[in-house]
């Protein structure tokens, strides 16, 4: 009887000191930083730009920091970041010329690319340009991604964004735009192995999904602090 008492103490107390550890464990490794996918040198991320028209970012193009994200309009996480996320880094990291902030498009499938090429087209027709544009284009994404007239819900955002019906058909009918979109596409998959959105290369690092502001403060600071 003494014996079974001894020894299930003795299993409680490895019980205990076996949770304990696991928990701190737990803790420890909750606050460590997300393993980059993979790593490539941003001369070669920046050269993969196939755009005949400008690389479409904000922030010093000088800034210690280069961030590109690859994101589909379609795309629920995409929006998430851009909806919750993005305005924070914005306001921390871009607007304060710590960090250069390049957009690409990476469509997955023909309603994200017809929003990817109205983007283009409001470059200049609507309050912060191409970035503007994208930004409703996120907000409202539930609005019109679930329509069954995908296209004629496009086009009451167009007309908010100054496009007369005329304007609106005739980007979605720019064969160039199209294949400028569609070249971007190629070399992502082909040069930098994208197969999903949203991607970001956060100097040059590879991390997959969305991410809240915290982890992605901690990866831009780690970065920053790194090449200083």
């Amino acid at each position: 009887m003494r014996t079974a008492k001894i020894g299930a103490l003795c299993i409680a107390v490895v019980f205990v000191v076996g949770s304990v550890f696991f928990y701190t464990k737990s803790r420890n490794s909750s606050n460590a930083l997300p393993l980059p996918y993979s790593m490539i040198d941003v001369d070669i991320l920046l050269a993969a730009s196939p755009h005949v028209m400008e690389e479409i970012s904000i922030g010093r193009k000088d800034a210690p920091l280069t961030i590109v994200e690859y994101a589909s309009m379609t795309c629920f996480h995409c929006a998430e970041f851009h909806n919750k996320t993005f305005k924070k880094i914005e306001d921390k990291y871009i607007k304060t010329g710590k960090v250069r902030f390049i957009f690409r498009e990476f469509p997955l499938d023909s309603v994200s690319t017809a929003a990817s090429m109205l983007a283009r087209c409001a470059e200049n027709r609507v309050k912060g340009g191409y970035f503007g544009f994208v930004s409703m284009l996120f907000k409202k994404q539930n609005d019109w991604i679930e329509s069954k007239n995908y296209r004629e819900s496009m086009f009451n955002m167009a007309k908010v964004a100054g496009f007369s019906r005329d304007d609106f058909d005739s980007c979605l009918g720019n064969q160039s735009i199209l294949d400028d979109i569609k070249t971007g596409n190629k070399i992502a998959v082909e040069k930098l192995l994208i197969n999903s959105t949203p991607s970001f290369f956060i100097g040059g690092n590879l991390y997959l999904g969305d991410m809240s502001e915290e982890v992605f403060s901690k990866i831009i600071d780690s970065m920053i602090e790194k090449d200083s």
